[in-house]
Parts: structure tokens; C-alpha cells; sequence
């Protein structure tokens, strides 16, 4: 199999006219549209091009959301109630934080840069599909014949897989199957008497429709260690979307029997409870656990530090990592396990980590791997004068006062800190252009074998294989609680726990209706401080300080969290509703 490189394709946008002669130029060195799609070497180049763009435009979208996040990661991620937005305090990341608790309108970046992302692939994956007609694919030999049919296959899964993204957030967005011009206006009309439930659940259908003609033309994983197979959309990665369509179409026992396909396949394993910490980090990129992730060679030749930095969102180690400048001597923090920088725009709610610590014990390797407390980081993580003392001697720790929380304290935090996801000089989360870098993950293994779960526990099987798969998530947690039964609630709560920070929280929560913790988001917001800073012990004591914890509530109170009949679905961004006058907008916005 050729190596797919994800380099910068060439897209070119209708900006104008002008009517000079003088500058009706022929472009030199671009080949027209008519003139490409030819050949195997044409259809390859543009498959790279649906990684690629798709790729970036998750990662980065600098000219909608800023430079700070991928909208990918925005959109499943920054509306759970198991993270505060912090960052320095509430004038920081405001439009992420409109987002987060509720208060957002149809304009906000976050929807925005979103929707784009999912609709930028869209398009690339259709010029590849419609290029390539039957009657043109027949006047080719037939490997050429084969290969392409693959390479189209792969861009109609993506394609499917953009479709259920928008269709479980947007609930009824336009399916797109052709490649759109500037006078393109698609409708997502709803059909007399439909809702937009019906219409969500049409677009799914399409969506499993579309998996189906993909999967016989798809290659197979060769085995849990094929790197390769885990970087390229393959019949793993395509059953699992069709798992989720109708998972989330409420077809329980359809999506079982894809999903089981996935499990069935051998080609995947959870990593051991000794390697969990490799999970999302470079060390662990297309590991035996991974059923997709967006890749990225690095050639100097080809790409550039912009375009390799930003693989896991453009400046995602900053945003995910710690507010340093609130830390004593933040700056000189030895990094031989922190990177010393960062903006610390979430940490996790005191809820979600007090049910980690009660439900894994403190000495689970999900824990450790997860969640770091407020201790550990104080005696613990490396510091820069920390070679000033004997080694193993700790008493001056507790004592010292060049280390800890600084007079500012720590916003949005009660005492945890996300490690799940920070830069790990350890696991060579290098942030520089080269091979260290981690991949860009959309979904892993542990989260098909909940959705497996979640089906059986919808179909009341409460014993089986969905109690197995439960039960493997939870041994390898090194988890003090294990499941006696396979029910709805004990998925529930080990998908929380398991997949924290990877996306989907906000909308399994509406999927499930249990939206009471959506509804309070934000309404209490407190800071981590230090006794020892504070003047108010000899030693570190980490407290919180619940002054100005109530800011949301008293400012945006009627405004303030979700709200049934509004936020089932997202606004199509006003953008996209001002150009398209087919495009119809969701209730109540």
C-alpha cells in the first residue's frame, strides 16, 4: 500500500471578477479541473487532500475560531459538565465560554468553525466521489479500477462520518453529495408534518446507507499492530460510524450487530493497564487501541511548522496545559514532566474528579493517568530546585515557598488538573516540528466497546458480551468498581469516566435527557488557592475560594445554562443562514 502523505493541497476560491483584459492571464503550472481525475495517481493525490483538509480544518481554523483550539475538540468537548472553562478568568476565552454554559447565539465561533469544518471536508471528499463516474472508472485497467474504488470508498465514509457529526449536533443539516458551487443553495427543509428528530433520524439512515456502499471496497486492518491501519479509514473505522448512526437513531440492536463487526475483527485491543498513560500521546499514536487517527508525516520539503504544529489542534498544548503564570516560578518549572507554559482553559470539575477518585480508587492506573491532584503536583513533578536538596528528601517541600499556587490562585479549578491530555515530555509530546509529535485521534477502541455496551444495555442484556466489554474498560482502569450487571446507568457512568475529554459528553447527555447538570452549568465556578501563599499556614494546604463563584449566576441568570426546547440542537451559524436562504433555522433561535 502507498503511504499517504498529508500535505497541503491547492484549493482555489472565486473572490471576484474583473473585466481588464489585461489580467485575463492563463495561470501557470495548475492543471484544470477537467484535465485532473484521470488516473489512479489523480484520485490518490486527492484522497490526500480529504485527509489533509479534513485534517486541518478539525485541527485549526485560525481565520473562524482564533488560534487557541481545533473546532473539532470545541464542539464535542467544550459544553461538558465535567471541565470548567478557566483560563484566566471570566474575560478570557469568551466566546468558548458563551458556549460552555449555555448563553451562546447563532453566531458564536465555536458553531462556526464547526460546521465549516465539517462541510470543508464535505466538499473535498465530493470532488474526489463525483470525479470518478462508473463510465470513466471502466475505460480504466483493472487495478487502476480497484485502487480507486478504494480511494472513493475511503472519501464516502468520511463523507458519511461529517454527515453524522452534523446530523447529531445540528439535527438536520443538509446532506451534501455533490460538489457545491457559489450559487449552491442546499435546503434542509423539513417535510410536512416532520420534525426535526425525523429528519435527524433520516440523515443518519443516509448515513448508514452510505457506510454500506463503502464497506465492500474498504481494506481491513491487518492486525492490532498495523500502524498503518490505524491512520487510514478502513471497514474497522466505517463500521464504527455505522454503529454510532444508529446508535444514536435508537436502531439498538442494528448498531450491535456493526459494532460487534469492529470487536469481532481481532484487529483491535485495549493497551494494558501499564501503557493507559500512552493513550492520547505520542507514544501511543495508531496504537492497538486506536480505530482511527488523523496522521501526519513531516517532511520539510513538503510542509512547514505551521502546518505540522497544530496536528492536535493549533495550540492545543497550550490551551490543554496548566496556567504556569498563576504557579511559583512557573517559567522555571522543569518540564521533565510539564511542559512549563500553558493557558489552562480547563480543568476538571471537582464532581467528575471526587466519582474518578471514588469509582477507580487513587491508585488505579486511569487515575494516575487522567487526573493529577493538587499534592502530586507539589511533590511529585520535577522543580527547578529541587536539586538543592538531598534526593528523597521531601520535608522542605511543604515548606517552601517557591513552589505551589502563587498569590493569583489557580481559576476554574478545585484542585485537579488535567493530565490526561497536557504535553508529556515523558511520552515525547515534543512541540516542534518533527515525528514526536501525537496524532489528531477521532475515536478509539474502548469507545466502540461502550457504545457495544450501551446497546445491549438499551436492549435489557444485561449479562453477555455486553457485560464482558464493560467489565474489560473497567479491569484495565485497574477500577476498585466493577459492574455485576450490564444496565444502562453502569454504562453511563463508566462512558463519563473513561472517555472524559475526548468529546461527546454534552451530547449523550441530551441524547439521554439527563440535562440537569447542563442546566446549573456554570453557576459556580470557584478558585484553588494556597494556605502557604495566602499567609495562612507554614505549610502548603491547597482551599477554595468560592469568592466571585457566583459570578455567572448573578450576571447572565436568565440566560444562564441549557434549556429544553432551545438546546437539543445547535443554531446553524448565522453566517451560513444570512448566505443560504434555503437553509432553515432550528427552534428557538
Amino acid at each position: 500500500m502507498k503511504k499517504i502523505y498529508l500535505f497541503a493541497a491547492v484549493a482555489t476560491l472565486a473572490l471576484g471578477s474583473c473585466s481588464t483584459d489585461e489580467l485575463d492571464i492563463d495561470q501557470k503550472g495548475v492543471l484544470p479541473q477537467e484535465a485532473f481525475y484521470q488516473n489512479e495517481s489523480d484520485a490518490q493525490a486527492a484522497l490526500t487532500a480529504v485527509y489533509y483538509d479534513t485534517f486541518k480544518n478539525f485541527a485549526f481554523m485560525g481565520e473562524v475560531t482564533g488560534y487557541n483550539y481545533g473546532p473539532y475538540f470545541g464542539l464535542t468537548v467544550y459544553q461538558g459538565d465535567d471541565i470548567y472553562m478557566a483560563g484566566s478568568g471570566p474575560d478570557d476565552c469568551v466566546g468558548e465560554r458563551e458556549f460552555h454554559d449555555f448563553r451562546f447565539t447563532s453566531d458564536n465561533i465555536v458553531v462556526l468553525g464547526a460546521y465549516t469544518a465539517f462541510y470543508r471536508s464535505i466538499q473535498k471528499c465530493n470532488l474526489l466521489i463525483n470525479n470518478y463516474p462508473e463510465e470513466k472508472l471502466k475505460l480504466l485497467n483493472e487495478s487502476q479500477q480497484k485502487k480507486i474504488r478504494q480511494y472513493i470508498a475511503e472519501a464516502r465514509a468520511m463523507r458519511a462520518f461529517d454527515h453524522m457529526m452534523l446530523a447529531i449536533y445540528w439535527g438536520n443539516p443538509p446532506i451534501v453529495e455533490n460538489v457545491l458551487d457559489a450559487a449552491a443553495r442546499p435546503s434542509n427543509a423539513l417535510e410536512e408534518g416532520k420534525t426535526v428528530r425525523d429528519a435527524q433520524a433520516k440523515v443518519l439512515k443516509w448515513v448508514v446507507d452510505e457506510i454500506d456502499l463503502a464497506l465492500p471496497n474498504l481494506t481491513e486492518r491487518n492486525s492490532p499492530t498495523d500502524k498503518a491501519g490505524a491512520v487510514r479509514i478502513t471497514k474497522g473505522f466505517a463500521n464504527a460510524i455505522k454503529g454510532k448512526a444508529l446508535l444514536w437513531k435508537g436502531d439498538y440492536a442494528a448498531a450491535k450487530d456493526a459494532l460487534e463487526k469492529v470487536i469481532k475483527s481481532g484487529k483491535y485491543q485495549l493497551v494494558p493497564s501499564e501503557r493507559i498513560g500512552e493513550l492520547l500521546h505520542a507514544d501511543g499514536k495508531a496504537d492497538e487501541e486506536s480505530v482511527f487517527e488523523f496522521n501526519l508525516e513531516f517532511d520539510e520539503k513538503v510542509v512547514g511548522y505551521f502546518d505540522i504544529a497544530g496536528r492536535t489542534g493549533w495550540n492545543a498544548h497550550m490551551t490543554f496545559n496548566w496556567r504556569f503564570e498563576n504557579m511559583q516560578n512557573g517559567s522555571s518549572v522543569a518540564d521533565a514532566q510539564v511542559n512549563n507554559n500553558g493557558w489552562g482553559w480547563m480543568n476538571p470539575t471537582g464532581d467528575f474528579a471526587r466519582a474518578l477518585i471514588e469509582n477507580d480508587g487513587m491508585e488505579s492506573a486511569r487515575r494516575k493517568a487522567w487526573i493529577m491532584t493538587y499534592d502530586e503536583y507539589l511533590y511529585n513533578v520535577q522543580w527547578s530546585d529541587d536539586e538543592n536538596f538531598a534526593p528523597g528528601k521531601t520535608d522542605f517541600k511543604a515548606k517552601d515557598k517557591s513552589r505551589g499556587i502563587n498569590s493569583v490562585g489557580i481559576y476554574g479549578c478545585e484542585g485537579y488538573f488535567n493530565w490526561k491530555t497536557v504535553v508529556h515530555k515523558a511520552q515525547n509530546d515534543i512541540c516542534s516540528a518533527n515525528e514526536g509529535q501525537r496524532n489528531f485521534n477521532i475515536m478509539r477502541y474502548a469507545e466502540v466497546l461502550l457504545m457495544y455496551a450501551e446497546c445491549c444495555a438499551q436492549l435489557n442484556e444485561t449479562t453477555g458480551d455486553g457485560l464482558k466489554y464493560l467489565n474489560d474498560i473497567q479491569k484495565r482502569a485497574q477500577a476498585k468498581h466493577i459492574s455485576t450487571a450490564c444496565t444502562l446507568d453502569e454504562v453511563k457512568k463508566e462512558k463519563m469516566l473513561e472517555l472524559w475529554m475526548e468529546g461527546g459528553r454534552s451530547a449523550d447527555l441530551i441524547r439521554w435527557g439527563d440535562t440537569k447538570a447542563l442546566e446549573n452549568a456554570d453557576s459556580y465556578v470557584p478558585t484553588f488557592r494556597d494556605k502557604l501563599t495566602d499567609g495562612m499556614a507554614s505549610e502548603h494546604e491547597g482551599y477554595i475560594s468560592a469568592d466571585g463563584a457566583d459570578f455567572y449566576k448573578k450576571t447572565y441568570s436568565n440566560i444562564l445554562g441549557y434549556k429544553n426546547g432551545k438546546h437539543e440542537f445547535l443554531p446553524f451559524p448565522k453566517r451560513a443562514v444570512d448566505l443560504n436562504s434555503n437553509l432553515v433555522q432550528n427552534p428557538g433561535w
